[in-house]
């Protein structure tokens, strides 16, 4: 057991070593590219850019998480087997798997804690960064509303409305249309406003047409009311748009937006592709973390150090290059979500298990 947690503290002190290496990088380069362009701009107070990179840690944690665990575990069984350490495990009797046990722990819970942070801190952070850098700095407006919510099904009724109001809390233009048999409209009833209800969570609907049609899709007749109080299926907590990016937001509120999207006929195919890649992803830290035990079959006398880092290399490319190809291809629709958010995982396992089987044959 003591072996163990040295060898596990080793891999996490070049995981952390490695997150902070990174993150300093891309908030480093970052400011440097907008120095020239938004801050230079808008001129930001220092404490606004201060918030604005404090806030994206949490973000670049998860992204720099599968190469740190990469990296991480090839330097750490390198310095081991350079030392001969790897030859003295061996020589008591201890397997490769034994060996590099701490890696399979390390790496799974790498991806235990990206999902963690990927599902509790990064997506409610990554609204503040969006938030700051277009309305803080930028002086945009920060009341604009969604048009994928302007179109919501429901059942055999489609909802439609003009605008939103969020201060008032009134949506204008209201449309609501019920269908019947061969998509024909049974009913329709058109309305001038609607005022939201807290207390009740419904809608009071003002200045009311409704009108009733033949099975035929011929008008039967018009009535106009005043006012009623109505249950519209929009929640005026929602309307607001969501300047984030698919893969800035949570797997609840992307299974969320997929469900929305359906019912209202709005193409949810990059949300779908998010969804399966918000657990993918964070998977990745565990399947490259095994790359490191490569090198439990060899001591340093008969590994080929350069050829063990360049294949670590390799397979660093690999896993982003496929990621990027297979996302693109799921993004145009010719590969399931699920298919291409982890075929990157799946190439990489294969690659890891060919070179372990080589590894022990020779």
């Amino acid at each position: 057991m003591t072996l163990f947690f040295y060898i596990l503290r080793d891999y996490l002190k070049f995981v952390i070593g490695t997150v902070v290496l990174t993150v300093f990088l891309f908030i480093l380069f970052d400011a440097i590219h907008k120095s020239s362009k938004d801050f230079a701009e808008y001129n930001p107070s220092a404490f606004l850019i201060f918030r604005f990179y404090l806030y994206q840690i949490p973000g670049q944690i998860v992204q720099a998480l599968p190469i740190a665990a990469l990296l991480a575990s090839v330097i750490t069984m390198i310095l081991l087997s350079r030392t001969n350490e790897v030859t003295a495990m061996r020589a008591v009797g201890m397997g490769a798997l034994q060996i590099g046990r701490p890696l399979v722990f390390g790496g799974l819970g790498l991806s235990l804690i990206s999902i963690a942070v990927g599902e509790l801190w990064a997506p409610k952070l990554a609204r503040l960064v969006h938030h700051i850098q277009e309305v803080e700095i930028q002086g945009r407006n920060d009341e604009h509303i969604s048009t994928a919510v302007k179109w919501v099904r429901n059942g055999s009724r489609l909802f439609n409305f003009q605008d939103y109001d969020p201060i008032r809390q009134t949506l204008n233009q209201i449309q609501v249309v019920k269908l019947g048999e061969r998509f024909r409209p049974s009913d329709s009833i058109h309305a001038d406003s609607a005022e939201y209800l807290a207390n009740s969570r419904s809608w009071l609907v003002n200045g009311l047409k409704v009108i009733e049609f033949h099975k035929n899709g011929e008008v039967d007749h018009v009535r106009l009311e005043g006012s009623r109080s109505m249950p519209l299926p929009i929640d005026p907590g929602k309307l607001k748009k969501d300047r984030r990016k698919p893969n800035e937001m949570s797997f609840v509120e992307l299974r969320e937006l997929v469900d929305r999207g359906e019912k209202s006929g709005v193409d949810t195919v990059p949300y779908k592709v998010e969804l399966q890649g918000k657990i993918a992803y964070p998977f990745a830290a565990f399947v490259v973390s095994l790359i490191g035990l490569k090198f439990g079959y060899r001591s340093e006398r008969s590994t080929e150090t350069a050829r063990g880092v360049l294949m670590a290399f390799f397979v660093g490319i690999s896993y982003w290059f496929v990621k990027s190809a297979a996302w693109a291809l799921g993004l145009q629709g010719a590969l399931s979500p699920i298919v291409a958010a982890w075929t990157p995982n799946l190439v990489i396992l294969s690659i890891i298990g060919i070179d372990g089987w080589v590894s022990r044959k020779l």
